[in-house]
């Protein structure tokens, strides 16, 4: 069941200050499935604790739980030109410059209650002390992928990108051991061969990452970076994931000793030759 029937099948459960917070969060849900707990509380004008207990009450481990929830309930998965359409119907009149900015603004404020320093903290650690790192990226995916096994390996570490989670992939899993680490991303939509190679993964012994935009259809990770890319049903690009990858990067260049700033240095000597300028 999606979180509206939990909330249908539980309604008699429920409190009074419980039916306001449901009320705070279904009046639009696209922007109630981006507010943090003592935001809808405020909202439903009720004590903060309220809305974990909710939470609880319908099921769920927490709030943040409850909240992903409830962007599963919201269509994501509508047709390209619906969703272009939509964009130009708002901006009617308006800078389409300033709207495409200002989207994007709003869900990059929205990926800092969705993930928390700790997780970044807790994912470059596992990238750092990884034997090699193969990143999965498809479709919309891939040209992120590509950039961010790029900033990899000139800071210093053993990566690769898996551009097709087929047949294809067998031959990087061919050296994946224990100790290495697959970062899967997956937006929007499915991707079974993903999930197959994050199975593979984990029978071998290699730590799982998953980067997505997703709540459900994704494949069991040991640690997983979850934001939106924006309003359900809207255009999506993959600024908020970039910034993810970026910070995870900028932390491993943090706490890993001068290995990312010693590779880094070293790219740069090296371009200066290929460039005719050395020294």
């Amino acid at each position: 069941m999606n979180l509206t029937e939990i909330i249908a099948a539980r309604r008699d459960e429920l409190t009074e200050s419980d039916r306001r917070l449901v009320e705070v969060l279904l009046a639009n849900r696209t922007a109630g499935s981006f507010l943090p707990s003592h935001k809808v509380a405020e909202q439903a004008g009720v004590h903060a604790s309220t809305a974990g207990r909710l939470a609880r009450k319908l099921g769920f481990a927490s709030y943040r739980e409850m909240r992903g929830a409830l962007q599963d309930t919201v269509v994501a998965d509508l047709d390209a030109s619906v969703r272009v359409q939509r964009r130009l119907d708002r901006v009617r009149g308006d800078s389409l410059l300033g709207s495409v900015v200002e989207g994007e603004i709003r869900a990059l404020g929205n990926l800092v209650n969705q993930i928390t320093d700790a997780e970044i903290v807790a994912a470059a650690g596992m990238i750092r002390q990884a034997g090699r790192i193969l990143v999965v990226g498809e479709g919309h995916a891939s040209s992120l992928a590509d950039m961010f096994v790029r900033r990899l390996v000139r800071s210093g570490y053993r990566a690769a990108v898996v551009a097709h989670a087929d047949w294809q992939a067998a031959d990087q899993l061919l050296g994946l051991a224990a100790g290495d680490v697959v970062v899967s991303m997956i937006f929007r939509h499915e991707s079974p061969g993903a999930a197959r190679l994050v199975s593979c993964a984990r029978e071998i012994g290699a730590a799982t990452l998953l980067i997505t935009d997703r709540r459900t259809g994704v494949p069991v990770c040991d640690r997983q970076l979850v934001a939106a890319r924006g309003e359900q049903g809207e255009f999506h690009s993959l600024t908020v994931p970039m910034a993810i990858c970026n910070t995870l990067i900028l932390e491993l260049s943090r706490t890993d000793q001068g290995r990312s700033l010693k590779t880094l240095a070293k790219v740069e000597t090296l371009q200066r030759l290929f460039r005719g300028k050395p020294g």
